[in-house]
Protein backbone atom coordinates (compact mmCIF):
# COMPACT_ATOMS: atom_id res chain seq x y z
CA UNK A 1 0.00 0.00 0.00
CA UNK A 2 1.59 3.35 -0.77
CA UNK A 3 1.04 6.52 0.88
CA UNK A 4 -0.63 9.51 -0.49
CA UNK A 5 1.53 12.86 0.07
CA UNK A 6 -0.51 15.51 2.37
CA UNK A 7 -1.38 17.98 -0.33
CA UNK A 8 0.21 21.36 0.29
CA UNK A 9 -2.19 24.09 1.62
CA UNK A 10 -2.42 27.15 -0.48
CA UNK A 11 0.05 30.10 0.73
CA UNK A 12 -2.45 32.57 2.28
CA UNK A 13 -2.19 35.65 0.55
CA UNK A 14 -3.05 39.42 1.04
CA UNK A 15 -5.33 41.12 -1.19
CA UNK A 16 -2.37 43.62 -2.01
CA UNK A 17 -0.34 45.09 -5.14
CA UNK A 18 3.59 45.25 -4.98
CA UNK A 19 5.96 46.94 -7.25
CA UNK A 20 9.47 45.78 -7.57
CA UNK A 21 10.99 48.09 -10.22
CA UNK A 22 14.54 48.45 -12.17
CA UNK A 23 16.41 48.56 -15.49
CA UNK A 24 16.60 44.87 -15.26
CA UNK A 25 19.87 45.43 -17.67
CA UNK A 26 19.27 42.69 -18.04
CA UNK A 27 17.36 40.62 -15.32
CA UNK A 28 19.02 38.11 -13.71
CA UNK A 29 18.85 35.26 -10.54
CA UNK A 30 19.43 37.96 -8.04
CA UNK A 31 16.63 39.81 -8.94
CA UNK A 32 14.45 36.93 -9.28
CA UNK A 33 15.11 35.78 -6.14
CA UNK A 34 14.82 38.28 -3.91
CA UNK A 35 11.53 39.21 -6.11
CA UNK A 36 10.67 35.37 -4.48
CA UNK A 37 11.28 36.29 -1.28
CA UNK A 38 9.95 39.47 -0.70
CA UNK A 39 6.53 37.96 -2.45
CA UNK A 40 6.69 35.12 -0.14
CA UNK A 41 7.57 37.88 2.81
CA UNK A 42 4.73 39.80 1.87
CA UNK A 43 2.31 36.97 0.74
CA UNK A 44 0.78 39.37 -1.93
CA UNK A 45 -1.95 38.27 -4.47
CA UNK A 46 -0.33 40.76 -7.26
CA UNK A 47 3.89 40.71 -7.02
CA UNK A 48 4.99 43.08 -10.38
CA UNK A 49 8.17 43.43 -11.60
CA UNK A 50 8.32 47.19 -12.92
CA UNK A 51 11.13 47.38 -16.02
CA UNK A 52 11.79 51.21 -15.79
CA UNK A 53 11.19 52.83 -19.38
CA UNK A 54 13.96 56.12 -19.08
CA UNK A 55 15.60 56.45 -15.92
CA UNK A 56 15.60 59.63 -14.31
CA UNK A 57 19.10 59.24 -12.47
CA UNK A 58 21.16 57.16 -14.87
CA UNK A 59 22.52 58.73 -18.56
CA UNK A 60 21.72 55.54 -20.47
CA UNK A 61 20.88 51.79 -20.25
CA UNK A 62 22.70 49.66 -22.05
CA UNK A 63 19.92 47.67 -23.66
CA UNK A 64 16.53 49.63 -24.95
CA UNK A 65 13.34 49.22 -23.26
CA UNK A 66 12.14 46.98 -25.60
CA UNK A 67 15.30 44.49 -24.86
CA UNK A 68 14.72 44.69 -21.36
CA UNK A 69 10.84 44.20 -20.98
CA UNK A 70 11.15 41.57 -23.41
CA UNK A 71 14.10 39.44 -21.09
CA UNK A 72 12.13 40.18 -18.17
CA UNK A 73 8.94 38.60 -20.01
CA UNK A 74 10.95 35.65 -20.15
CA UNK A 75 12.60 35.39 -17.35
CA UNK A 76 8.70 35.64 -15.48
CA UNK A 77 6.94 33.36 -17.97
CA UNK A 78 7.44 30.14 -15.39
CA UNK A 79 6.05 31.98 -13.00
CA UNK A 80 2.30 32.14 -11.91
CA UNK A 81 2.63 34.18 -8.58
CA UNK A 82 5.70 36.59 -10.53
CA UNK A 83 4.08 39.21 -13.13
CA UNK A 84 5.38 41.88 -15.11
CA UNK A 85 4.27 45.72 -15.42
CA UNK A 86 4.90 47.49 -18.40
CA UNK A 87 3.57 50.87 -17.76
CA UNK A 88 6.68 52.81 -17.86
CA UNK A 89 7.90 51.61 -21.09
CA UNK A 90 4.57 52.07 -22.63
CA UNK A 91 4.18 55.73 -20.80
CA UNK A 92 7.44 56.37 -22.62
CA UNK A 93 9.58 59.77 -21.59
CA UNK A 94 11.46 59.95 -18.01
CA UNK A 95 9.83 57.43 -15.73
CA UNK A 96 9.63 58.80 -12.37
CA UNK A 97 8.02 56.58 -9.74
CA UNK A 98 5.64 58.99 -8.36
CA UNK A 99 3.69 58.88 -11.82
CA UNK A 100 3.66 55.13 -11.67
CA UNK A 101 2.28 54.96 -8.23
CA UNK A 102 -0.47 57.62 -9.10
CA UNK A 103 -1.29 55.28 -11.81
CA UNK A 104 -1.25 51.87 -10.12
CA UNK A 105 -3.65 53.61 -7.31
CA UNK A 106 -6.59 54.59 -10.17
CA UNK A 107 -6.83 51.44 -10.69
CA UNK A 108 -6.87 49.37 -7.44
CA UNK A 109 -8.73 51.84 -5.62
CA UNK A 110 -7.72 51.50 -1.75
CA UNK A 111 -5.97 48.36 -1.90
CA UNK A 112 -2.59 48.59 -0.42
CA UNK A 113 0.31 48.94 -2.28
CA UNK A 114 4.16 48.20 -1.69
CA UNK A 115 7.01 49.29 -3.22
CA UNK A 116 9.96 47.36 -2.82
CA UNK A 117 13.49 49.10 -3.58
CA UNK A 118 17.43 47.84 -2.31
CA UNK A 119 18.86 49.78 0.41
CA UNK A 120 20.93 51.31 -2.03
CA UNK A 121 17.90 53.22 -3.73
CA UNK A 122 16.19 53.71 -0.51
CA UNK A 123 19.40 55.68 0.81
CA UNK A 124 18.82 58.13 -1.85
CA UNK A 125 14.58 58.43 -1.67
CA UNK A 126 14.87 61.83 -1.14
CA UNK A 127 16.39 62.81 -4.74
CA UNK A 128 12.99 60.81 -6.11
CA UNK A 129 10.88 63.66 -7.10
CA UNK A 130 8.10 64.55 -4.99
CA UNK A 131 9.76 61.59 -2.44
CA UNK A 132 7.04 62.78 0.85
CA UNK A 133 4.24 61.72 -1.58
CA UNK A 134 5.22 58.60 -2.35
CA UNK A 135 3.99 57.28 0.90
CA UNK A 136 0.31 58.87 0.49
CA UNK A 137 0.41 56.11 -2.17
CA UNK A 138 2.40 53.08 -0.91
CA UNK A 139 3.90 51.76 1.61
CA UNK A 140 7.60 51.07 1.45
CA UNK A 141 9.50 47.54 1.61
CA UNK A 142 13.55 48.19 2.08
CA UNK A 143 14.41 44.79 0.72
CA UNK A 144 18.57 44.63 2.88
CA UNK A 145 20.65 42.41 2.42
CA UNK A 146 23.79 41.15 4.99
CA UNK A 147 26.54 43.92 3.83
CA UNK A 148 23.67 46.55 3.34
CA UNK A 149 24.30 49.99 5.15
CA UNK A 150 21.66 52.25 5.25
CA UNK A 151 22.85 56.02 5.18
CA UNK A 152 19.84 58.35 5.30
CA UNK A 153 20.29 62.13 5.36
CA UNK A 154 18.09 63.39 8.09
CA UNK A 155 14.99 64.51 6.18
CA UNK A 156 14.69 60.93 5.47
CA UNK A 157 16.09 59.22 8.38
CA UNK A 158 13.41 61.23 10.88
CA UNK A 159 10.46 60.38 7.87
CA UNK A 160 11.61 56.89 7.98
CA UNK A 161 11.85 56.30 11.84
CA UNK A 162 7.86 57.50 11.83
CA UNK A 163 6.62 55.39 9.60
CA UNK A 164 8.48 52.15 10.86
CA UNK A 165 6.48 49.51 11.71
CA UNK A 166 7.17 46.15 13.00
CA UNK A 167 4.64 43.52 11.87
CA UNK A 168 3.23 42.82 8.25
CA UNK A 169 -0.29 43.09 8.75
CA UNK A 170 0.54 46.57 9.97
CA UNK A 171 1.06 47.04 6.56
CA UNK A 172 -1.47 45.32 4.93
CA UNK A 173 -4.25 47.24 7.30
CA UNK A 174 -4.02 50.41 5.53
CA UNK A 175 -3.16 51.59 1.69
CA UNK A 176 0.16 52.95 2.65
CA UNK A 177 2.19 54.79 4.79
CA UNK A 178 4.18 52.61 6.18
CA UNK A 179 7.72 51.55 6.07
CA UNK A 180 9.22 48.21 6.68
CA UNK A 181 12.69 46.12 6.17
CA UNK A 182 13.16 42.47 5.15
CA UNK A 183 16.14 40.95 4.30
CA UNK A 184 16.78 38.99 0.80
CA UNK A 185 19.41 36.39 0.06
CA UNK A 186 22.61 37.50 -0.92
CA UNK A 187 23.55 36.43 -4.65
CA UNK A 188 26.98 37.84 -6.10
CA UNK A 189 25.51 38.44 -9.22
CA UNK A 190 25.22 42.04 -10.99
CA UNK A 191 23.84 43.19 -14.59
CA UNK A 192 27.56 45.31 -14.58
CA UNK A 193 29.16 41.95 -14.25
CA UNK A 194 27.32 39.81 -16.62
CA UNK A 195 27.46 42.48 -19.21
CA UNK A 196 31.41 43.05 -18.90
CA UNK A 197 31.48 39.24 -19.38
CA UNK A 198 29.47 39.21 -22.28
CA UNK A 199 31.40 42.39 -23.77
CA UNK A 200 34.73 39.86 -23.35
CA UNK A 201 33.12 37.54 -24.61
CA UNK A 202 32.44 35.19 -22.26
CA UNK A 203 29.78 33.32 -20.42
CA UNK A 204 27.66 34.34 -17.67
CA UNK A 205 25.50 31.14 -17.95
CA UNK A 206 23.72 30.14 -14.58
CA UNK A 207 23.60 33.89 -13.54
CA UNK A 208 20.89 34.68 -15.14
CA UNK A 209 18.04 32.22 -17.22
CA UNK A 210 18.42 30.30 -20.23
CA UNK A 211 15.83 32.15 -21.69
CA UNK A 212 17.24 35.42 -21.32
CA UNK A 213 21.07 34.90 -21.93
CA UNK A 214 19.25 33.06 -25.23
CA UNK A 215 17.48 36.24 -26.04
CA UNK A 216 21.32 38.12 -25.36
CA UNK A 217 22.94 36.12 -27.68
CA UNK A 218 20.38 36.28 -30.38
CA UNK A 219 20.24 40.10 -30.05
CA UNK A 220 23.76 40.40 -29.46
CA UNK A 221 22.70 42.65 -26.63
CA UNK A 222 25.91 43.86 -24.83
CA UNK A 223 28.48 42.51 -27.01
CA UNK A 224 30.81 45.27 -28.85
CA UNK A 225 29.38 44.69 -32.07
CA UNK A 226 25.43 44.90 -30.71
CA UNK A 227 23.20 47.52 -30.72
CA UNK A 228 23.84 50.56 -29.32
CA UNK A 229 22.90 51.65 -26.09
CA UNK A 230 19.22 53.40 -25.24
CA UNK A 231 20.70 56.61 -24.52
CA UNK A 232 18.41 59.00 -22.31
CA UNK A 233 18.09 62.58 -23.53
Amino acid sequence: MSLKAPETPPRIQNRAVAIFGGTFDPVHHGHLRAAAEVSEWLKVSDFRLLPVGTPPHRTQTYASAFHRLAMLELALAPFQDLTVDDREVRRGGTSYMIDTLRSVREEVGDVPVFLCVGQDAANALNTWKEWRSLFDLAHLVIMTRPDSVSQYPPELEACITERLVERTRDLVASPAGGIRSVEVTQLAISSTNIRNQLAQSHSPRFLLPATVLSYIEKHQLYSPNGPQADTVE
